[in-house]
């Protein structure tokens, strides 16, 4: 088992979520799903694992990942190019040469006998045309297929900041036809995945209809029997002396044990000669708030403009520099407060502080406890105390 810290935890380095994989495939028996799961809790290596298992459960696979598809036509080019990669008959491929989809695009290109690349000619194709070519290759699909969809929020969100004035529409029109695919073909499960919560952009946009057939399931951090055996695995793999109390005390230092955090915290140790101590730990975790390690972190700062456009992103950061400032957050009211700087009418602003608190708790950056939001994890807190939020 590598000790992974940047690359995709795959094959044997794919820890545990034997539960999770299991109530999945389970609900999959009858509901699509929409996966919530924060940052760094390894969604993307949970999804491939059940991609390379699909078979024992009787499932054929299709996994795209729409991060960076930049309009609708992106996106369902990007679909159909899986579903082709996925079947490979060359029916399939014939059909495809012949079709109105064949005609109309640039080039159809089968690349090494086992893929698909379309490339549209300049003057585009019809949206709706292509709507139809993609609904068609569902219909002939043969046997149970489950197509994995990762980072779909993020897509939808940039639907909507492209364009102030046409963003809600396309949105709504985007995921009501997303809807009636799933709808329409039940021989096809589908499994919808992203950090930002698809549920509270549909909900803000009062369209949450548009996913009430999907059954939502969550992938949270480990807990700490499995992050212990984590830890024993890989100080057993990489022969580090890793006593019982020291992990305890990287569990209590972490504080929300993400896969990545606790990777990244044993990388650090890996190189101490002897057993690992407490202070070696708390030397470790001070060595990774530090500049020269700043990209561990610095994502989640980085990522806000994309996902939210600027506007809303300048006001997410107003709210986590108020959390970051104690270990217990911040109460909702003096957040609410905190955005009167930038927006006047308590109105619009209540409704902003709402949704941006709503997307900050499903991407993992702060948790609701009592009456008052806090960073769930105390690693990201501390760096945003001392790299981002303005001094006092």
């Amino acid at each position: 088992m590598r000790n992974v810290t940047a690359a995709l935890a795959e094959g044997p380095d794919f820890f545990d979520r034997i539960k999770e994989m299991n109530n999945f495939w389970r609900d999959l028996e009858t509901d699509n799903l929409l996966l919530l799961a924060p940052r760094r809790v390894g969604k993307t290596a949970l999804m491939h694992k059940m991609a390379a298992n699909a078979g024992a459960y009787g499932f054929n696979i299709i996994f795209v990942d729409v991060s960076d598809c930049s309009s609708e036509m992106h996106f369902m080019q990007r679909l159909y190019e899986a579903i082709c990669d996925a079947d490979v008959d060359d029916n399939l491929w014939n059909d495809l040469k012949d079709s109105w989809l064949g005609k109309t695009v640039k080039r159809v290109r089968k690349i090494g006998g086992a893929g698909f690349s379309l490339e549209f000619d300049a003057d585009g194709a019809a949206r709706t045309r292509l709507s139809e070519e993609l609904a068609d290759t569902l219909s002939r699909l043969e046997g149970a297929w489950l197509i994995q969809v990762d980072e779909l929020p993020v897509f939808v969100l940039k639907l909507l900041n492209q364009d102030a004035s046409a963003g809600r529409a396309r949105v709504r029109e985007f995921l009501y036809w997303m809807r009636r695919l799933r709808l329409q073909y039940t021989g096809v499960r589908w499994m919808l995945a992203g950090s930002i919560g698809l549920d509270t952009v549909a909900a803000r946009l009062n369209i949450a209809d548009a996913i009430n057939d999907l059954h939502i399931v969550t992938l949270g951090a480990f807990d700490e029997p499995t992050t212990d055996a984590l830890l024993q695995a890989l100080a057993t793999e990489h022969r580090v002396d890793l006593k019982g109390i020291v992990r305890r005390h990287i569990v209590s230092r972490i504080g929300w044990t993400a896969p990545y955090y606790v990777q990244l915290v044993f990388h650090e140790l890996r190189s101490i000669e002897g057993a690992v101590t407490e202070a070696d730990v708390d030397r470790a975790i001070e060595d990774l708030l530090s500049p020269y390690h700043r990209n561990a972190f610095d994502y989640w700062r980085q990522r806000l403009p994309d996902e939210l456009g600027q506007t809303h992103a300048d006001n997410a950061v107003i709210l986590l520099d108020q959390c970051c400032r104690a270990p217990e957050g911040a109460m909702r009211f003096t957040l609410n407060l905190a955005l009167a700087r930038t927006i006047g009418d308590a109105r619009i602003r209540a409704e902003e502080t709402r949704y941006l608190l709503a997307v900050l708790q499903n991407d993992g950056y702060i948790v609701h406890e009592g009456d008052r939001l806090l960073f769930r994890s105390p690693l990201l807190r501390e760096y945003w105390l001392r790299t981002v939020a303005p001094q006092e």
